[in-house]
């Protein structure tokens, strides 16, 4: 299975919200387990009921629970059977007994010494323990993991404010994406709900698109100058942002290319995601944010003028083809709400509303060399939101 399958199923978890609230188990379980193959804890598929699971579930349990959430672990390890992708190698003397707690012809439930005596291990699919190990992957699949712990609703306004829109455009945008735009689609045949319930990048895709195509949208979104077909691409945007799906694409490609060894693809990935040479020799040119002179590299962001996605080798890996940027800024100018003349002079967007939040200034200025002109030239024409 793909990459994004499993993004998709950390997504969609099937989780208790009977208080009212997402309940965090399910989701510390696989954070636990996730934690302890990277520390190398975990070296093979298989996750023994112990202290170590525990200790580390209960560490991510006592940050994410709410109200009267108790700190069980071993009902997980028994129902993230649901998801398909969790397995449990039952011990075979002990079969009969399993069996029973999926009965409904009992009133058995799971006990923590119930699974200690009926279970061997749990794993999980191989391709999902590969991907886990991987140290470029694993932090997407944590960041879907994420998705079940909140209302998706408020994580989106914290995203879009983070950005610089506006408060009340937000709020505009929520009531278009959760009751004016699904109530069109109902009217043209397409059940879709509220947009804001999907969780998957591609499904959402889809929807959106059918949306574009109703006729009511069209009309009511010239009328708005744009406004709703605007709020579909923000959610899009976030979905794809929390995900970080354009980025496991690319590097879906680089592992799957046939004409690259294995040292240039090492080179390119770490390229992708900002770290390697490519970020080293921006720090030794920039030596610190290269629009604010911030010096601390840990909150600075490596990132490409021309998007990775369209450059070659070559551009990848040049060091002009790069700036050195605090994150909110970093995600400003990625996402074409900021740009550069060729005199170095910031460019902001009439779509980036407040931009002084972010710590951005009309004012701004970032010293250019002759190389960065070309990929600049290239951010402005086609990235940059005119």
């Amino acid at each position: 299975m793909s990459v994004q399958f499993y993004i998709d199923k950390f997504q969609s978890l099937k989780v208790d919200r009977s208080n009212g609230h997402s309940k965090p188990h399910k989701t510390c379980l696989l954070l636990a387990i996730i934690e302890l193959v990277e520390r190398g804890v975990i070296v093979e598929n298989k996750f023994f009921f112990d202290e170590q699971i525990k200790k580390q579930f209960t560490f991510y349990f006592q940050q994410l629970k709410q109200g009267n959430d108790k700190d069980t672990p071993y009902l997980l390890f028994y129902h993230l059977q649901s998801s398909h992708f969790w397995h449990l190698k039952v011990k075979p003397e002990y079969q009969s007994a399993f069996n029973d707690l999926a009965s409904s012809q009992n009133n058995k439930r799971p006990s923590d010494a119930n699974i200690q005596r009926y279970i061997e291990f749990a794993f999980i699919d191989d391709e999902l323990f590969d991907y886990i190990k991987s140290s470029v992957i694993r932090p997407t699949l944590k960041d879907a993991l994420i998705l079940n712990l909140d209302n998706l609703e408020v994580q989106y306004k914290r995203w879009a404010l983070s950005i610089g829109k506006s408060d009340k455009t937000v709020k505009n945008y929520i009531g278009a994406l959760t009751g004016t735009i699904p109530n069109w689609l109902d009217t043209a045949g397409v059940k879709a709900g509220n947009l804001m319930a999907i969780t998957s990048h591609q499904e959402y895709s889809i929807v959106a698109a059918k949306a574009m195509q109703v006729e009511e949208f069209q009309v009511k979104n010239k009328k708005g100058h744009g406004m709703y077909s605007s709020a579909l691409n923000s959610y899009q945007t976030f979905l794809a942002d929390v995900t970080q799906i354009s980025i496991e694409a690319d590097i879906e490609n680089i592992i799957n290319a046939k004409d690259k060894t294995p040292t240039q693809k090492t080179t390119l990935i770490n390229s992708r995601i900002g770290q390697g040479k490519f970020r080293t020799d921006l720090i030794q040119y920039w030596q610190g944010c290269s629009l604010t002179r911030y010096k601390k590299m840990q909150f600075l962001i490596a990132s490409h003028i021309k998007p990775w996605a369209v450059s070659d080798d070559i551009e990848r890996l040049d060091p002009n083809n790069g700036l050195l940027l605090l994150a909110n800024i970093d995600k400003a100018f990625d996402l074409g709400y900021i740009s550069f003349n060729d005199k170095g002079k910031i460019m902001i967007s009439n779509f980036l509303d407040d931009y002084d939040v972010l710590g951005i200034s009309k004012h701004m200025k970032i010293e250019l060399n002759n190389k960065h002109q070309g990929y600049l030239a290239y951010h402005r024409e086609i990235t940059f939101k005119n």
